[in-house]
């Protein structure tokens, strides 16, 4: 049985995956939509509209998508991951930190696959506004649960260093 809201989605979500260029990204979006027409309700669709924005760098089309997304399912872990990666790129990081703590609260057995990716957008938003000791913990909290991710080893370690330089102190007066 041919499933026309189905296929839209997937041909979405292969556009944006291979992500040749824009004209691929502007082609997703046309594919969405059409799934979109279909059933307005998907929170499932508004998330990769969301994904497909904000690959085309049109944050409040993305802001908006996810929020649509979350109207729908207001207690979807991956809908607030969105709206807190968006909010972010937006650089209004109290919001983004408010929607990464939702998803956090919403996260359920089905929703692991998201707790590196969440890890990795707190701790960073933390390191953005200068939070950098929180946003170490984050990334150890992180590894913790995750001790395979790459990106929160490669987010950490750029912060250690640092701590470390910090702890260090030229003493002035040493010898010639």
């Amino acid at each position: 049985m041919y499933d026309e809201f189905e296929d839209s989605l997937e041909m979405a979500r292969a556009l944006l995956g291979g992500n040749e260029g824009a004209s691929d990204l502007w082609e997703a979006n046309e594919y969405v939509n059409r799934a979109l027409r279909l059933r307005p309700a998907d929170a499932d669709a508004w998330m990769l509209k969301c994904q497909i924005m904000s690959a085309l760098e049109d944050d409040p089309a993305a802001l908006s998508s996810a929020e649509m997304a979350l109207r729908r399912a207001p207690r979807s872990a991956e809908a607030h991951y969105w709206r807190a990666a968006v909010l972010a790129d937006m650089e209004r990081y109290a919001d983004a930190l408010k929607a990464i703590e939702r998803a956090f609260r919403y996260m359920g057995k089905d929703d692991e696959w998201l707790l590196e990716d969440l890890y990795y957008e707190k701790a960073a938003v933390l390191d953005a506004i200068g939070r950098q000791d929180e946003a170490l913990a984050t990334y150890e909290a992180g590894l913790k649960r995750c001790p395979d991710s790459q990106i929160l080893k490669a987010g950490l370690e750029p912060l250690r260093r640092e701590k470390n330089r910090r702890m260090f102190k030229v003493i002035p007066g040493g010898r010639p």
